[in-house]
């Protein structure tokens, strides 16, 4: 059986290179996917059609991805064939068993789909929202921002905001946690570690972070004054030279123009990996060094000309990070099991769950860190597929379903995966 399960994916594989292939441009994609039935019928059909996709994205070009994965101190190599991702309406055409293994059969509609869409279509029609926490943000020039109380840890908070007005998003933000242990350590990379902790602890599914690259004036212009006396407090350069103080007049340099530049960074919490590191820049131009502190996010900042900038910049932010997260499908965590049957889950109906819906078990496999070849950052962790949770029980933030087609012992910090009605 194992030489035939073998031979029956390598001739898929194989024929997906020698079989005639539509251009890269058409409309309509076809692709093969096959499945062990190891984890049940509704697991391997799941695997089966992401197998198929996968198959119909090698018709738009292909290309050779090297892997490294250590295991119990033993370092090896693995090569696949990578594709892009493909964004579209999928239809399975066919299905069937046969020699233990699940095949399907899927037409992959393009057509009116953008190059590079992150617009993807809800599973099965049902929109679930995943949990991202948002973190502390450095400030990198403390003194430029020094009119802004509250920076580092009320930007979080209003991503967190932002991100859960509408969208598929249940936010919280944590922006008294840095998921950088030493503030000198400047690569997100280096969070790694701290992002899985973040993620256990607030039983998030993303974590964001960042800093705050720049707040500095990066112009002036010149304001006239009648009198000397109207200072105010306000920051700036007065000039007393020949003819300042006639009819108590003064000509006064002000702050004209403000940068606001950030990184966002976007985690998975499940692995620690960085999925992207948004760099954004924008400029407020007019009053934009107040005479008092405003502090970051109150009505009065949001008011100014700086603060109406950094609001634009603040909605590119989090339409950047919703593009990223947009295709990642809804994962959740078990919180407990009882007798290896019952599971408790971190996510309910505020989720979007319901009784009778299906989510497909996955191991973690912290000992086999996956690395791209020739590189110390992680990719991510290698996971197991372990079968099929039935939801029998809905809360608000918590969940209880039944273990069915068990192929690995089931235990806390398993993860889960939504599985599409059939």
């Amino acid at each position: 059986m194992k030489r035939l399960r073998r031979t029956s994916l390598l001739a898929a594989l194989v024929a997906a290179f020698v079989l005639p292939l539509p251009s890269a441009s058409a409309a309509k994609l076809f692709g093969t996917g096959i499945a062990t039935l190891d984890s049940g019928v509704p697991a391997a059909r799941e695997m089966a059609i992401q197998d198929a996709i996968r198959q119909a994205a090698l018709a738009q070009g292909a290309s050779l991805q090297s892997t490294e994965y250590a295991q119990a101190g033993q370092v090896s190599d693995a090569t696949r064939l990578t594709a892009a991702p493909l964004s579209g309406k999928v239809t399975v055409l066919r299905e069937y068993q046969r020699d233990g293994l699940y095949y399907v059969e899927v037409e992959v509609d393009t057509e009116g789909v953008r190059a590079g869409s992150q617009h993807c279509a809800p599973p099965g029609g049902k929109a679930l929202r995943r949990r991202v926490v948002t973190t502390y943000f450095n400030v990198e020039h403390v003194a430029d921002a020094s009119d802004m109380p509250e920076l580092a840890t009320q930007l979080p908070a209003e991503l967190a905001r932002r991100l859960a007005v509408g969208g598929p998003f249940m936010a919280s933000a944590a922006g008294r946690v840095s998921v950088l242990t030493d503030p000198r350590l400047t690569e997100p990379q280096a969070g790694v570690e701290t992002v899985r902790e973040i993620g256990r602890r607030e039983g998030a599914q993303f974590v964001l972070a960042g800093r705050v690259l720049d707040t500095a004036v990066s112009g002036s212009g010149v304001r006239a004054s009648l009198f000397d006396g109207d200072r105010g407090g306000e920051q700036g350069v007065f000039y007393n030279g020949p003819f300042s103080g006639l009819l108590g007049g003064a000509v006064r340099y002000r702050p004209t123009a403000r940068q606001f530049d950030i990184e966002v960074w976007v985690y998975d919490a499940l692995s620690g990996a960085l999925l992207a590191n948004h760099r954004l820049s924008g400029t407020g131009t007019g009053q934009v060094a107040p005479p008092a502190p405003r502090p970051f996010g109150s009505v009065a900042f949001w008011h100014s000309d700086y603060g109406r900038a950094v609001d634009t910049l603040l909605d590119q932010a989090t339409g950047k990070v919703t593009d990223t997260l947009a295709c990642i499908p809804f994962a959740a965590r078990v919180a407990r099991v009882d007798a290896g049957k019952r599971v408790y889950l971190n996510a309910g109906g505020l989720s979007g769950l319901a009784v009778g819906d299906r989510l497909l078990v996955y191991k973690p496999q912290p000992a086999s860190p996956l690395r791209g070849a020739g590189t110390v950052g992680e990719l991510g962790i290698a996971e197991a597929l372990s079968g099929t949770v039935v939801l029998t029980q809905v809360q608000p933030g918590l969940s209880i379903g039944v273990m069915q087609n068990a192929r690995l012992a089931v235990e806390e910090g398993d993860y889960l995966r939504f599985l599409p009605p059939r």
